[in-house]
C-alpha cells in the first residue's frame, strides 16, 4: 500500500522525475516520524493553481511557494478499519520553487525538498507565527532535513 501519492497539475506535468523525488522524500519523512500507518498526498503544481488555493484558504490573491492541509489538526485521527490514516495534503509551486532557488545555492530539487519538509513540518503541528514557534520549526525542519537530504543546505527563510 502507498503511502505517498503524488499528483503533477498545470505546469508540473513536466516534472515526472521531480514528483518521484519528492515521493521518496515523503516516504522518508513519514518513516522518520514513526508514522507509517499515515499517508499523505503531495501536489506539485503552478503559480495560477496555488494562487487559487492561498486565496480561497488563507485570503491571500498570490502566488506562494507551498502550501499545508491538515487532516487532524493535531486531534488523535482514527484510521479507516483497512489502510492507512491521512495526514494531509501538501502543495508545492514548483514555478515559485524555481525561482526561490534561484536566488539562493539550491536547485530546484533541493529547494523541493525543503518546502516539502516545511510542508511536513506543518503537517505535524508546527508553525513559525511567534518567535519560539518559528525556533521550533527551524529545529524541526533541521532534524528531518538531516535524516531525509544529509548534506541539503537550508536556504535562507523570512522566520
Amino acid at each position: 500500500m502507498e503511502r505517498v501519492d503524488v499528483i503533477l497539475e498545470g505546469a508540473a506535468e513536466a516534472h515526472e522525475a521531480l514528483g518521484e523525488r519528492l515521493a521518496a522524500v515523503a516516504e522518508a519523512l513519514l518513516v522518520a516520524e514513526g508514522l507509517e500507518d499515515r499517508e499523505l498526498s503531495l501536489v506539485l503544481t503552478d503559480d495560477e493553481n496555488i494562487r487559487e488555493l492561498n486565496s480561497e484558504w488563507r485570503g491571500e490573491d498570490k502566488p506562494t511557494d507551498v502550501l499545508s492541509f491538515p487532516m487532524d489538526e493535531g486531534e488523535e485521527v482514527v484510521g479507516p478499519e483497512e489502510g492507512l490514516a491521512p495526514l494531509g495534503d501538501i502543495v508545492i509551486s514548483v514555478e515559485t520553487a524555481a525561482i526561490e532557488a534561484g536566488k539562493t545555492e539550491l536547485d530546484l530539487d533541493g529547494m523541493a525538498v525543503f518546502l516539502l519538509v516545511h510542508g511536513f513540518c506543518h503537517l505535524l503541528g508546527h508553525d513559525h507565527g511567534e518567535p519560539e514557534e518559528a525556533a521550533a520549526m527551524r529545529e524541526a525542519e533541521d532534524r528531518l532535513l538531516a535524516a531525509v537530504a544529509p548534506g541539503l543546505k537550508r536556504p535562507p527563510t523570512p522566520y
